[in-house]
């Protein structure tokens, strides 16, 4: 069997807790918010960007599949 690196695009919700009188305020407050954490959403595009690799070593070795973390 082959290895692929596949890449996928995914929708991130990062989300913020704001303190503000009403919601026009809260958009305007960015210095205020307060970082909660992140949703991923749905997948809105995936493609296979490199293969086919003989093992999973030597697709790991190749620069396709490098990520930042």
């Amino acid at each position: 069997m082959s290895w692929f690196v596949v890449q996928c695009e995914r929708k991130t919700w990062t989300k913020y807790l704001v303190e503000a009188a009403d919601e026009e305020a809260a958009f305007e407050s960015s210095g205020n918010w307060q970082y909660l954490g992140y949703v991923d959403g749905e997948d809105t595009e995936s493609q296979v960007v490199s293969g086919s690799f003989e093992s999973k070593v030597k697709a790991l070795a190749d620069t396709s599949s490098y990520v930042e973390g």
